[in-house]
């Protein structure tokens, strides 16, 4: 069996992250069940891309259009191919899809966007919300329907909540994204004792600091909560994903008044470094406007390890998170800013965080018991 499971604008670099290691994972359990499983990527904002091998799986350059995508993959002969469609998906002329022949499966990458977070993310950053936006006005279960009608059987949702948005004009499923071994590698404290932060008390924003993750209004927050907590510090731990832009965001960190307040580090680490500094924070701040992809894997590292997060409500995934979660109430700087000076001034209520991440993360599933469940729909 020849299996491909398409993604978009995947490039070296971005393997690790939401929704590319989904598929990469997929991909590797199948490979390991002697199914011959492909990782296709359709590339759109990144050019002069060539196939390579990452970890043994094959990534293949392969058309966007749909028509010629499955020309090309019927002329590859797949048996089953996997197709990442998000709700604005659906407003598209998907007939080009009708003359594949094989099997097609979808899987919805990005769950679902609140039209309240995509209004904020469009009144803060103009055009860059525009596609968060169409997922948020689009209706939920058109995508189904037009899949549907060019031959597709299943769609799989991320999140019970993005499952269920879909309606029932094909076989649904709900599949999260696997968890993997953070929780049990070994830490490697030198970072953060370099920095002299073991026995500090602090916040920790970890990731790229791009508008849609929310790092820019953080800064602004902080800002404002000075006042209440002047003791507040908050670490942002940068990470340089291939294409990221921080021009606005220290620009921004050039315009505060309180920058005392924020240390901010760029150094490349590794998971046991990583898994350091989570544990040393008092919790982890993951302000997303919207959500990417579900879920952001960050979650889970932090919470298999006991650390609650802060965060603004995002549908299906704070959703099933809820109980590690202190969620930053009405989408506004003001709202980030109370949560996160509440938490600050309440170990009872971090602690409680604390234990309900564990409670959730110990029955979460791993990229084994995950890919389990997709290989079963290529029966």
């Amino acid at each position: 069996m020849k299996v491909g499971l398409n993604t978009v604008d995947l490039f070296p670099g971005r393997e690790r992250l939401m929704p590319f290691r989904t598929v990469i994972e997929i991909a590797k359990a199948m490979r390991m069940q002697g199914i011959k499983a492909d990782v296709l990527n359709s590339h759109v904002a990144s050019a002069n891309i060539s196939d390579y091998i990452y970890h043994g799986i094959d990534i293949r350059q392969c058309p966007r259009e749909l028509y010629e995508l499955s020309k090309w993959v019927n002329t590859n002969e797949y048996d089953v191919f996997f197709f990442p469609a998000t709700f604005r998906e659906g407003l598209k002329n998907l007939s080009g899809l009708k003359i594949m022949k094989c099997k097609k499966i979808a899987y919805v990458p990005s769950g679902v966007t609140p039209f309240k977070n995509a209004f904020w993310l469009m009144k803060l950053y103009g055009l860059y919300g525009k596609q968060w936006m169409l997922e948020a006005i689009t209706p939920k279960t058109l995508i189904a329907k037009k899949l549907a009608n060019v031959g597709f059987t299943d769609i799989i949702g991320l999140t019970n909540y993005t499952t269920h948005q879909c309606g029932n004009a094909l076989k649904t499923h709900t599949i999260y994204a696997g968890k993997d071994d953070f929780e049990y590698i070994t830490m490697d404290t030198s970072i953060v004792e370099k920095h002299k932060l073991q026995t500090k008390k602090f916040y920790l924003f970890t990731g790229a600091p791009g508008q849609v993750r929310g790092g820019l209004i953080l800064l602004e927050a902080i800002d404002k909560i000075v006042k209440v907590n002047p003791d507040i510090k908050v670490v942002f731990l940068l990470r340089d994903d291939v294409g990221t832009q921080y021009d606005d965001f220290f620009r921004k960190y050039k315009s505060m008044q309180n920058k005392k307040n924020v240390l901010i580090i760029k150094e490349t680490l590794d998971s046991m470094q990583l898994k350091a500094f989570m544990h040393a924070a008092y919790a982890v701040v993951l302000p997303f406007i919207c959500i990417p992809a579900e879920i952001p894997l960050t979650y889970y590292e932090a919470m298999s390890i006991g650390i609650p997060i802060v965060s603004f409500p995002n549908a299906g995934s704070t959703m099933y998170l809820e109980k590690g979660i202190m969620i930053a109430k009405n989408n506004t700087i003001n709202g980030l800013s109370e949560a996160l000076s509440i938490l600050w001034n309440n170990i009872s209520l971090r602690n409680k965080l604390s234990q309900g991440s564990i409670s959730i993360m110990a029955k979460h599933p791993t990229w084994q018991q995950v890919s389990e469940q997709w290989i079963y729909l290529l029966k």
